[in-house]
């Protein structure tokens, strides 16, 4: 199939059916679509080999969980829907776009979120909100919106840039709420957060309807118990649903 714009066509790193292992979802099944390339370079990513373009899409075997076939990027948007479809099982909850960063091909992801939506299938759509205007386009086509929000302590990007990154975060955040998005707001929490980080993002998300996740990094970063309380304590000053929850996934050891 020859290619008819560039809304068809898109790098992708994997696609394969799991568990959410994050926020309110957690133990839900998905199908996942992993976008290659993303525009931060967070201290904690968990999937640094996709923070750029890559040569193959790792597609896992519908005859055989957990074994993955190459397919050479990029690849068309009617082809990753016929993976999505095949990989769709009974009990699936709906098709996470994730990264990378999806924003980061804007096009492709609209096509894709439409192409879902279309098929009847839910979608969740996980990105840091680097752009309110790439992201405002895509929420008459998503059903779920996890936005994370990155800290100073983060060194998601020079600290110059930080403001204007989480002006955009936040502006995603409200667009999705307003809209009546299922909206959640993550935070990872390191053992160098600190109370002010979390204090200065709250009065911005006041009065919306938003699930804020406390994610606890894991490894060196990890921050204790006494550190988790004081900042839900922070965040539930001001909104309504603040939980502390890990990364799930990697306790289960699945992808």
């Amino acid at each position: 199939m020859i290619p008819q714009s560039i809304d068809d066509i898109g790098f992708l790193g994997e696609i394969f059916s799991s568990f959410q292992g994050e926020g309110p979802l957690i133990g839900k099944r998905q199908v996942f679509v992993r976008t290659a390339g993303c525009n931060l370079s967070c201290s904690y990513c968990d999937s640094p080999k996709f923070r750029r373009e890559v040569r193959f899409c790792e597609v896992e075997d519908t005859s055989v969980p957990g074994r993955f076939r190459q397919a050479e990027n990029p690849v068309t948007l009617s082809w990753t829907m016929e993976q999505i479809l095949a990989l769709w099982a009974i009990g699936t909850h709906s098709v996470s776009i994730t990264g990378g960063e999806p924003l980061c091909q804007p096009e492709f992801s609209e096509a894709l979120a439409m192409g879902c939506a279309a098929e009847g299938l839910p979608v969740y759509f996980e990105t840091n909100g680097f752009s309110r205007s790439r992201f405002s386009r895509l929420i008459d086509w998503i059903d779920f919106a996890a936005i994370d929000v990155k800290l100073p302590s983060h060194r998601a990007c020079p600290s110059g840039e930080w403001s204007h990154l989480v002006e955009n975060e936040l502006a995603c955040i409200e667009g999705a709420s307003r809209a009546g998005v299922f909206t959640i707001a993550k935070v990872v929490v390191l053992d160098s957060t600190s109370a002010e980080e979390i204090e200065s993002l709250c009065p911005r998300l006041e009065g919306l309807e938003v699930t804020f996740v406390l994610q606890p990094a894991s490894g060196t970063q990890k921050p204790d118990q006494e550190k988790l309380i004081l900042l839900h304590e922070e965040a539930s000053e001001h909104l309504g649903e603040v939980v502390v929850i890990p990364q799930a996934h990697k306790m289960m050891g699945v992808l």
